[in-house]
């Protein structure tokens, strides 16, 4: 799979340096700082490193990731992503008394998928579960957008979202539905201990059968002209307000 620029693969280089083949890099007269960084942390790795002249450097992007960070000039190869298995994480989360899990019902946009493990990541979230159809995956674009910590988390792909839910509830795990139709503010709700944040899809939320799965709907509260926010930003609201109430 492929990285794409400095922030993504220097996160990778520090957290999970076994994870990468290969780096390129885009010969420059005076490359940054950053690029000096990953380049001698990589070699002092023994990872191999290949200089490119622009137009060899070029023929690794096609007409979806050109735009992607093709200018920072720093590719890395890596394993494909390793997706877990539910039972595997609850497993392993079984003896933490306060844990958190957000469920992606159906979020496309990898640029959105990307942004909330990264705030995932930033505010203690334990694991994400989306399902194995109509759902963006971690690739090039998400491991970009979430500067690399897309590797720093458990990630479940999921047949059915509804068993997981139950199985969830089944291993002690309350489920919150983020929806405007919601009977409590985030901060009225109790979200302390074991809880599962189920999150919809960009265009139409979450689907019925899903929303009739939680134990309950949340809202955030707002005072502005709109009453929608983009998906990874409320995600980022209500995992801060679980971490809040869980200090």
């Amino acid at each position: 799979m492929l990285v794409i620029g400095k922030n993504p693969v220097f996160e990778i280089l520090k957290n999970n340096p076994k994870d990468i083949n290969k780096i390129l890099v885009l010969k420059k007269i005076d490359p940054d700082k950053r690029s000096k960084e990953i380049v001698k942390t990589a070699e002092a790795l023994k990872i191999p490193v290949h200089f490119m002249n622009d137009t060899q450097f070029k023929n690794y992007f096609d007409k979806k990731n050109k735009a992607e960070g093709i200018d920072q000039g720093i590719i890395a190869f890596i394993k494909d992503y390793e997706y877990k298995e539910l039972r595997q994480i609850v497993n392993k989360l079984k003896d933490k008394p306060k844990s958190v899990i957000a469920i992606l019902d159906e979020i496309t946009d990898p640029h959105n998928f990307g942004a909330i493990i990264r705030s995932a990541v930033c505010l203690g979230v334990d694991a994400i579960v989306i399902p194995k159809h109509n759902s963006a995956e971690v690739n090039h674009t998400v491991l970009k957008t979430s500067s690399g910590t897309a590797k720093m988390i458990d990630i479940a792909m999921e047949g059915n979202l509804n068993n997981s839910i139950r199985f969830l509830k089944d291993n002690g795990y309350w489920i919150a539905g983020a929806d405007l139709s919601g009977e409590k503010f985030i901060n009225e709700a109790d979200l302390r201990n074991k809880i599962g944040i189920v999150l919809g899809s960009e265009g139409t939320g979450m689907r019925k059968s899903v929303k009739e799965n939680c134990d309950f709907l949340i809202k955030i509260p707002m005072s502005g002209k709109t009453d929608s926010l983009n998906v990874s930003v409320s995600a980022g609201i209500i995992f801060y307000e679980i971490q809040r109430q869980n200090l």
